[in-house]
């Protein structure tokens, strides 16, 4: 069996999902898709660093790229969201368990650790925002935001 490495998995979620928000009627997603084939090769073919690293700018860009999807209107917005879980799940399901499990510990833990985890529990935040019926747990997640803040990152 060949192993894929992290850079080609998030790669193949992003084409997938840009595939997908291709075909929304909307400027934003418009946007998006151009801002992807502008800069894919980068990342097919990273130079300058190793993959690794590349790698990590584009989880970090994953967790950010919902905020970015609040610029496509809303019937879009929901399809995009769609996509964007679709295309994860099918090529990049560890991410989501990853995070799921990182964000169970600092919830358990009751304190963010450095600035990973900060953005990884503010995109949390993000995502609760929509659902009016995750209030508790909304709470929760801003309290941790808002003690880490308060100590300066």
């Amino acid at each position: 069996m060949v192993r894929t490495d992290k850079l080609t998995k998030l790669v193949a979620v992003y084409d997938q999902f840009h595939e997908a928000i291709a075909q929304l009627d909307d400027p934003a997603a418009r946007r998006l898709v151009e801002n992807w084939a502008e800069i894919r090769h980068r990342y097919v073919e990273p130079v300058g660093a190793p993959r690794s690293a590349f790698a990590s700018g584009m989880e970090q860009g994953l967790r950010e790229t919902p905020m970015l999807l609040r610029s496509i209107h809303r019937e879009g917005r929901k399809l995009a969201a769609q996509a964007l879980a679709v295309a994860t799940s099918a090529h990049y399901p560890d991410f989501l368990q990853k995070d799921a499990e990182r964000l169970f510990k600092i919830k358990a833990r009751g304190s963010i650790r450095g600035e990973n985890e900060y953005y990884l529990v503010r995109h949390h935040v993000d995502l609760l925002e929509e659902d009016p019926t995750q209030s508790e747990e909304l709470k929760l997640l801003c309290s941790l935001v808002g003690k880490f803040e308060a100590r300066g990152k």
